[in-house]
């Protein structure tokens, strides 16, 4: 086949390819440090479930399978090519163990079946782009491009096995290459010249394209197919509602010196990233899924996950000589690449990062720039500026008094905490505590408490914010000092376990405080309630004859993979109908009050009020949540579509209560009784 330009052509662009690698490579020096080497064999594991075996990609019932099979193809495939490189120096070359023999049939059987699941899945693909074009997807000549080259090599090994067969003699159909050995007829009616020029034709194009195809990787979003499978590998393991900790702000709280120059908090400049963080901007395969599900670009703010994402990698492209000469200069991700409003934007929900089949996280880089905007530059949005004044004086984003804090217990005998006399600490949160409405959630969670007889008590005007908005916002400072406050008085109180009712504060103790010295079993009270129930402590018996329909809150539900047990406690309620909606579980829609936005305002379509519409398609009579924050979204979006008075919005704690006897049947919006 020609063993020198055979060897020149693979010298040639590995040598390139080689060359453009490093630069990207030392393009990712330049990012911060990440510490990723950690738990190898739950990274191995994770890395065969999301990268090889595609865990994430059957959620788009169609394209998802699509690209599993071109994604397995290549796998296979590969071992093809080296084996058509090799036959360029041995016409005979097997790969030393794929010649004439079981393991050889069995693998060209296999090679033979997805050349052809690879061709077919590559032409979808390219369908899919060119003609029906998902909005997920951005128009791209490189996609095209590089479909049309896998295409080709399909068509090309076919030929140039079919070429082998002939000269081994097989004239018709073989199942050791069933596709292949359907060309063997039509190429064998070709005079022996035009055959010969076929099959090598078809041998040159698939081992050249390929060297081609490697060359392209490095310099567009094909670049995953090096990037993605390291990335998942690397992916941050510990729980997704830990945020990094800033050790800038640390070291300015404990007066450490922090260098030369001015500190800098939080992600100012695209080197301000980790270099994880970059290798994300690598990884993108542009697929569009994170915007697909992202509440903020359904309802056409200025977020969209994926744009954010390429633009900041774009703009690192750019500056590549710059930064690999050592004389970079100083330039602000915002605003001139990366617009303050889709900073802002975020509701912190995940679903981005959910959807993301190579596990880019979208969360943390946008909290980091927030900390570039609060900390760094002080210029948090007007209202968020008041909340979290609020939270440094008052120790509550509404800024109201801390003595109003145990108001809502007025008329019930709800004792103060006591280690040796309670089991509980139930911590009932700012919005529990001080919103009217959300203040009836506590009030039907310690009735079924008493109820039930479980020993516990509150910390009435002592308790703190848990500091979970502060964080989210970007308010780093104020976010540690609320936290450093409050692990030494909870360690002083002795306790041991806490119970609340709101997700966001259940997140900040399950998974931020232990990293910064409290140690304590957390739950949210839908998982108490329903082990309560489980155990007959609580026994649901009136009956709430109503359709509902359950709202899963992210920091519930995406954060903590709680989707169960508010499920359990309504299913436990006789009479009462669970509906679900499509947008569920892991694919519910966020109430649009993640990510501190519950204290800002919202313009054009609001997030509630589509999630609200969403959740109506199930034509419930109530909507069940079992967070305060999703409570007030949910029950906003009802009254702007003039539906409150008829439609019941309560906590799953609520109905437990209702039917356990002790709730206020009111909240239901029941029909009168004729």
């Amino acid at each position: 086949m020609g063993f020198i330009p055979m060897a020149v052509a693979i010298v040639v662009a590995f040598a390139v390819f080689g060359w453009s690698a490093t630069r990207r490579f030392r393009l990712l020096t330049i990012g911060a440090p990440a510490h990723r080497t950690d738990r190898i064999g739950q990274r191995i594991s994770h890395m065969i479930q999301i990268a090889f075996l595609q865990w994430k990609m059957p959620k788009y019932k169609v394209m998802g399978p699509i690209h599993m099979l071109i994604f397995w193809g290549f796998l296979v495939l590969l071992i093809n090519t080296l084996i058509l490189w090799g036959r360029a120096f041995d016409v005979k070359f097997d790969l030393w163990v794929l010649g004439d023999n079981p393991l050889g049939h069995a693998y060209h059987f296999v090679k033979d079946i997805f050349t052809v699941v690879v061709l077919v899945a590559a032409g979808l693909a390219l369908l899919n782009r060119v003609v029906l074009r998902p909005a997920r997807l951005t128009a791209s000549i490189e996609a095209g491009v590089i479909l049309l080259i896998i295409i080709t090599m399909m068509v090309a090994d076919l030929v140039y096995s079919g070429w082998q067969m002939v000269d081994e003699g097989v004239g018709g159909f073989d199942m050791r290459e069933p596709f292949a050995s359907l060309l063997t007829l039509p190429l064998a009616s070709l005079e022996k010249p035009t055959m010969d020029l076929l099959g090598t034709i078809g041998y040159w194009a698939h081992s050249v394209l390929v060297l081609i195809f490697l060359n392209l990787l490095p310099y567009g979003k094909h670049f995953h197919v090096v990037t993605s499978i390291p990335n998942v590998f690397l992916s941050n393991l510990d729980s997704p509602g830990k945020l990094p900790r800033d050790e800038t702000i640390e070291k300015v709280l404990k007066e450490e010196d922090t260098g030369d120059g001015e500190p800098q908090f939080g992600v100012a400049q695209v080197q301000d990233f980790t270099w994880k963080d970059l290798l994300d901007m690598y990884s993108c395969t542009e697929c569009g899924r994170c915007t697909d599900n992202c509440p903020a670009a359904k309802t056409n703010k200025p977020l969209k996950p994926k744009t954010f994402l390429t633009n900041v990698r774009g703009h690192l492209y750019e500056r590549q000589n710059e930064f690999l000469s050592g004389q970079q200069k100083e330039k602000k991700l915002i605003p001139d690449v990366v617009d303050p409003e889709v900073v802002w934007s975020c509701t912190t929900c995940r679903a981005c990062e959910e959807e993301c089949p190579v596990t880019i996280t979208y969360v943390e880089k946008f909290v980091k720039l927030r900390r570039d905007l609060v900390e760094g530059r002080g210029e948090p949005p007007a209202e968020l500026a008041k909340a979290l004044r609020g939270i440094e004086t008052n120790s509550n984003p509404w800024n109201i008094s801390r003595m109003d804090r145990a108001k809502w217990t007025e008329g019930l005998e709800v004792p103060a905490f006591d280690a040796d006399a309670h089991e509980y600490l139930f911590f009932v949160g700012c919005a529990s505590s001080f919103d009217d409405r959300a203040k009836r959630i506590s009030r039907s969670f310690v009735k079924l408490l008493e109820k039930a007889g479980v020993k516990y008590g509150i910390l009435g005007t002592d308790e703190p914010c848990c500091g979970e908005t502060a964080r989210r916002a970007g308010s780093e400072s104020v976010f540690r000092m609320t936290v450093d406050a409050n692990v030494e008085a909870f360690k002083e109180l002795g306790v041991k376990k806490i119970v609340t009712g709101c997700p966001h504060c259940f997140n900040t103790f399950k998974n931020e405080y232990p990293e910064l010295g409290l140690q304590f079993e957390v739950v949210h009270h839908s998982e108490l309630l329903a082990r309560l129930v489980a155990e007959g402590k609580l026994k649901p018996t009136e009956k709430v004859e109503q359709k509902v329909v359950y709202h899963d809150g992210c920091y519930l539900g995406r954060y903590n993979g709680v989707f169960s047990a508010p499920r359990q406690i309504l299913h436990a309620v006789p009479g009462l109908v669970l509906a679900e909606v499509k947008a569920s579980q892991k694919r519910g829609l966020c109430c649009g009050g993640g990510g501190a936005r519950f204290f800002m305002e919202e313009h054009g379509e609001r997030v509630n009020s589509l999630r609200t519409k969403q959740l109506l398609e199930a034509s419930p009579k109530t909507i069940a949540t079992a967070c305060p924050y999703c409570m007030t979204m949910i029950s906003d979006g009802l009254k702007e579509k003039d539906l409150y008075d008829d439609k019941g919005q309560v906590d799953v704690a609520e109905i437990l209560a209702v039917s356990c006897g002790v709730g206020e049947r009111k909240l239901l919006r029941e029909e009168p009784t004729p």
